[in-house]
């Protein structure tokens, strides 16, 4: 099998390909006339290199792709108050029973209902002992993938839905797409998705060659199983905090951390790394992408600042909400008497994952290879626009540096961008999945030895306060902390909504906030006026006789020479317009569509439109 590539185009060639392999092995006429329309020939599951083909098409069916920042309503599972994009229906509280699709829509097209990602699994699962031609290693290495992604598949559905109609073997869906099945208990489904990982944890390899690159493995399947069982322990579905949850998640997550660890998986040097390298043993679950047409990406192209891409949006902007959530370099928070916070030159002294993640005003920022460029955003800077600065703050996290303007734009039928890989999961998360079980559990000390990793991988210092983790002395301030450290951790990453919404703390959500900076007289931002410029003022924007741009002498790190220009502090100020955000609880468990529930047999979600169906079982 080679490597996989998971575009919508490759998927479709995927088919064409199946079929002129298919009908290159058999003469029969009749080969592809299949009775059961939604099923497949038989004769695949005795062909490998079909059965690699149909492997590869589940992955890309099956594993997200980058999460785009528009309001799309796809987009509702990365919307928080960490950056400008999202979908405001969800945080203004006005979503309708209809909104939440991700379970399917009202169509039987097998890319548009998950029930045919999990019918897809069941063919492979059955259709694979069925082979008179593959070995045993081959078809437990195949069946460990299959049941992985039938796992993943139905615990993205419980996430959202709770208890989902439980569908384990080949079964006929109706034209909507909808199976004849009523909705499972919330802890059947978890005990099914359990299983199911362990299967594929027992089935899987340690690692894969580069050429099989993308693929699970059995950490992967063993921290997916200590994710769920600690979301199954979370206050979302365990609001009474029945403790027996917690020790399993505990225990499971303890099981996958040392698992992941003797298969040589890390927390990798460089935090500002992870995205910009690739295959790395941090990475655990990952959809890969290329420069090449049809498999790229353009989330380079829409983080950039305007002047650095064409058509670009700045669309990934973190919030002055995120900019506060820094701790120090000491690990303390910004509150802490001992911090050593400045309020007025805020980027000072921070967790150096701040500098990895937040493009501020006047931060060096080599893009396009410039290694002298600075990213200036006040108002009315000359080479931005207003409509792209929207939270006074762009996102590092997702740029290479070293592309021009040109190279970091993709186009679907020319290829280019930055071919960066989206990175589902990774060694980071077992840590703090860990770090927050064992602390849930009683476990003070051993939290914070899986805390202090992250902390000490970002290059925060020990300091006099251990990396700032002496503020947690209990249980809820310790809970606290971990809440943080990964919004840090996962900052843009879209991780913020399910963290909130699995904890219960969708209430901490608040209007996102942008802060901008002013500059002020003698000193001007933008082009000279129409009528020349004015006698004893500096335009900063402009060139003067030496070419050189006065707002390229401005020495940031210098309190005077920075407020000698810029307003400051700078203005803080919400994007939401007149809106306000206001999550209600009833998000905790999304309704199921309108055309599932019109099935006499399929309950809706209580707290939604004649609601009877008790997620919390």
């Amino acid at each position: 099998m080679k490597q996989i590539k998971y575009t919508g185009s490759f998927i479709l060639a995927a088919i064409l390909l199946l079929s002129a392999t298919l009908s290159s092995c058999k003469k029969d006429s009749e080969f592809f006339d299949i009775e059961d329309p939604q099923g497949i020939d038989s004769r695949i599951w005795n062909d490998p290199g079909a059965i690699g083909l149909y492997l590869n098409r589940a992955y890309g069916l099956i594993i997200p792709q980058w999460p785009a920042p528009g309001t799309a309503p796809g987009n509702i599972h990365i919307t928080s108050d960490e950056m400008n994009g999202g979908n405001t229906a969800f945080l203004y509280g006005t979503l309708l029973e209809n909104n939440v699709t991700d379970i399917g829509t009202a169509s039987n097209n097998v890319t548009a209902n998950r029930y045919f990602d999990a019918r897809r699994c069941n063919l492979a699962l059955e259709g694979i002992d069925t082979s008179s031609t593959l070995t045993p290693d081959v078809k437990k290495v195949l069946k460990g993938q299959f049941f992985f992604l039938r796992a993943f598949v139905y615990f993205r559905m419980v996430n959202l839905y709770g208890g989902v109609p439980l569908v384990l073997n080949v079964q006929q869906l109706s034209n909507d797409g909808v199976p004849a099945v009523p909705r499972s208990k919330t802890s059947e489904c978890i005990a099914a998705i359990v299983k199911d990982l362990d299967s594929a944890a027992a089935n899987l390899p340690a690692s894969w060659p580069t050429a099989e690159a993308g693929r699970v493995t059995r950490g992967a399947a063993a921290a997916m199983k200590g994710k769920v069982l600690m979301y199954w322990a979370s206050p979302q579905f365990n609001p009474t905090n029945i403790m027996s949850r917690w020790e399993d998640a505990y225990l499971a997550n303890k099981a996958a951390y040392e698992q992941c660890v003797a298969d040589g998986y890390i927390l990798i040097p460089r935090y500002s790394d992870i995205f910009l390298t690739e295959d790395h043993k941090e990475v655990l679950i990952v959809r890969k992408y290329t420069t090449t047409r049809d498999w790229g990406t353009n989330i380079e192209a829409i983080t950039r600042p305007i002047s650095e891409a064409p058509g670009a949006s700045g669309s990934f902007q973190p919030t002055w909400n995120l900019v506060q959530s820094y701790p120090m370099s000491n690990g303390l928070p910004t509150s802490h008497a001992s911090s050593g916070y400045n309020a007025v030159q805020f980027w000072q002294s921070r967790d150096p994952r701040f500098d990895a993640t937040i493009a501020y005003n006047g931060v060096l920022w080599a893009l396009s290879g410039k290694t002298t460029r600075r990213q200036w955003q006040y108002n009315s800077v000359i080479d931005e626009t207003a409509g792209s600065i929207v939270t006074g703050f762009y996102n590092r996290r997702y740029c290479n540096t070293t592309l021009t303007p040109t190279q970091a734009a993709y186009a679907s039928g020319t290829g280019g961008g930055n071919g960066m890989d989206w990175i589902e999961m990774r060694f980071a998360e077992v840590v703090l999945n860990l770090a927050e079980c064992a602390n849930e559990t009683g476990r003070l000390a051993e939290a914070k030895t899986y805390t202090r990793q992250t902390r000490q991988r970002a290059g925060i210092v020990a300091g006099a306060f251990d990396y700032g983790l002496d503020v947690a002395t209990d249980i809820a301030s310790m809970r606290t902390l971990i809440l943080n450290e990964r919004q840090v951790e996962f900052a843009m990453e879209g991780k913020r909504y399910h963290d909130l919404r699995r904890t219960r703390n969708l209430h901490l959500l608040s209007n996102r906030l942008s802060y901008k900076l002013a500059v002020k007289l003698p000193y001007v931002a933008g082009p000279l006026p129409s009528g020349g410029p004015v006698a004893g003022r500096t335009y900063i924007d402009v060139p003067n006789a030496l070419g050189q741009r006065p707002r390229d002498t401005i020495n940031i790190n210098n309190l005077a020479s920075y407020t000698a220009v810029f307003t400051t502090p700078g203005t803080v100020a919400t994007i939401e317009g007149s809106n306000v955000v206001s999550v209600p609880s009833k998000y905790y468990f999304y309704p199921l569509p309108n055309f599932f529930t019109q099935n006499f047999f399929i309950e809706q979600t209580i707290g939604w439109v004649n609601g009877t169906f008790d997620p919390l079982q």
